[in-house]
């Protein structure tokens, strides 16, 4: 049987300091065996489970499997099938762990690029953007969701279907910019973007004493070099490479950002929730 680290101090229901041992109660799930204790003043029984984040789980061991799959491509079907378990346990696990998953508060960055994602809620006709910033070492350091209308030949479809839907890509800008300004120890030398003309005044605004560098977009001409088909030796040098290469795994790696997937996001808040997971996955289970 594998000792409990964790110390107990006081009964939970009255506080008290004074229990006694009261035998081990048998986790069917774990296969082990949980000491259990008794309160001298109110009698109540409790163990150390009691004050664990996990004591109303059934099945915590599926915690980090469960983390791993949602980072690594899966959905939450495929996720429940390879656990063999509920997709309901699947889907509260996920909101579960973006709330008691803790990365890294404070980080260090001297340069930073942001730019922005685009994908969509349950249909094409809701299009989102996800304003992100990514550290010169490939350290995801922020990520924020907005709504945006839909453009081109689908804007009047959506209108017409859905109606006029709100524009909140300055708003998700704004947001990442004032948790950046919290979350950075050191302010950033410089903040790569490209020539969005957003990004100038909130930057000006947020990180008045940062250099902000504009890359205007490659031509169609540039882009097609980088492709495998063309036998042509690359010579274009990406300045957003770090950010565009954390974007193509975010792609990757979370099946509902994938391109061309029936695998869509239903809930707004449940998409950021992902994407916050997955942040923490990369900064600290990848990167370190």
């Amino acid at each position: 049987m594998q000792k409990d680290p964790r110390i107990i101090k006081q009964c939970p229901n009255c506080k008290s300091a004074h229990f006694i041992l009261k035998g081990y109660y048998f986790v069917q799930i774990l296969r082990t065996r949980k000491r259990r204790y008794q309160c001298k003043n109110c009698k109540c029984t409790f163990s150390n489970q009691t004050f664990h984040n996990t004591y109303y789980q059934r099945r915590p061991d599926l915690n980090e499997k469960v983390f791993v799959l949602l980072v690594s491509g899966n959905t939450q079907q495929r996720t429940s099938e390879l656990l063999k378990c509920s997709p309901t346990t699947v889907a509260r696990k996920l909101l579960w762990l973006a709330f008691n998953k803790k990365g890294q508060s404070f980080v260090q960055s001297e340069h930073i690029q942001i730019d922005e994602m685009e994908s969509i809620e349950h249909t094409k006709l809701k299009p989102l953007t996800i304003p992100i910033c990514v550290s010169s070492t490939y350290k995801i350091l922020g990520l924020n969701v907005g709504k945006i209308p839909a453009k081109g030949h689908l804007a009047e479809i959506s209108k017409k279907k859905y109606g006029a839907r709100e524009n909140e890509r300055e708003l998700a800008l704004r947001e990442l910019l004032l948790n950046l300004r919290d979350v950075l120890q050191i302010k950033p030398l410089t903040i790569t973007t490209d020539s969005h003309p957003l990004y100038p005044k909130l930057i000006r605004e947020y990180f008045p004493n940062s250099a902000h560098i504009s890359i205007l977009s490659r031509s169609m001409k540039e882009r097609k070099r980088e492709l495998i088909h063309h036998k042509v030796t690359k010579k274009v040098f990406d300045p957003l490479f770090a950010l565009n290469q954390r974007c193509a795994k975010i792609r990757s790696d979370i099946r509902r950002m994938t391109r061309r997937s029936w695998c869509t996001t239903k809930k707004i808040e449940n998409l950021k929730k992902h994407l916050s997971l997955y942040q923490i996955y990369n900064n600290d289970y990848v990167l370190n």
